[in-house]
């Protein structure tokens, strides 16, 4: 099968060789999970990030702003912003968890962003099914009477389906991450660009660094994924923008 890759999606190409033996590895696992189609691989409070401990970053790194943009490329089916969401609502006081609602969703692939529209998001196949999912990765967060103020339906498994006021704090639109930070007006900002950069050309990853330092109000951050630090230049790319790392992991922090 031909795939061609697009800057921000999660589509690979078979023209273009993998970085090290690391991505190889994890991108032959997640294809065997999609069954060789080409993937979306997410799923609710992904293990690679400190969500609690990033939303009480927000907070105390944002004090004194009235209101925060919250940016979530690759946001793929809507699993990871409503992740975001119901981890701020979790941990935040009802008043200030607002000024970062609602939360600018945006991916290239456009079935993708429809069902995250919907609200109706599907989880993983084995060995990542609900039983696992839910227990593990959202219990242990959340009581069960908490997360299930977030959904109306959970789908034998299959899927949760969340209720409307959890989905009116995200907008989801389909767009291109290059395209998306021209817009960007110098506010207070947090930018999810995560597990994302591997899939840019390297002079890609340049230029998103370059758009970020433009874009971005002194004091915004940037946050990366896991397999960013592995199998891209994300970090010297954005260091050399005036990004510096803060002492929430795979953050970064404008500084001029």
């Amino acid at each position: 099968m031909q795939v061609t890759l697009n800057p921000q999606s999660f589509f690979y190409s078979q023209k273009r060789q993998l970085k090290n033996n690391t991505e190889q590895a994890f991108t032959s696992n997640v294809m065997r999970l999609s069954n060789g189609q080409a993937p979306h691989f997410t799923y609710f409070f992904r293990g690679d990030f400190q969500w609690k401990a990033f939303v009480k970053y927000l907070e105390r790194h944002f004090a004194n702003a009235d209101k925060v943009n919250i940016y979530n490329g690759a946001c793929s089916d809507g699993t990871e912003p409503f992740t975001l969401v119901m981890a701020i609502a979790q941990n935040l006081k009802s008043k200030i968890a607002e000024k970062f609602f609602p939360i600018k969703a945006f991916d290239l692939n456009a079935d993708l962003v429809n069902t995250a529209k919907t609200g109706k998001i599907p989880l993983l196949p084995q060995p990542y099914t609900c039983t696992d999912l839910l227990k593990l990765k959202i219990k242990n967060r959340f009581r069960e009477g908490n997360f299930l103020s977030y959904v109306n339906e959970q789908g034998k498994g299959k899927f949760v389906q969340f209720n409307q006021k959890t989905r009116d704090k995200i907008d989801f639109k389909q767009a291109n991450v290059f395209t998306q930070i021209s817009e960007m007006n110098g506010e207070n900002s947090a930018v999810l660009l995560r597990n994302m950069w591997m899939y840019l050309e390297d002079y890609e990853q340049e230029i998103l660094a370059l758009r970020l330092g433009n874009k971005l109000k002194k004091g915004s951050v940037v946050v990366l994924g896991e397999y960013d630090l592995i199998a891209s230049k994300a970090v010297e790319a954005l260091t050399k923008n005036g990004f510096k790392g803060t002492y929430i992991d795979k953050v970064y922090e404008k500084m001029v």
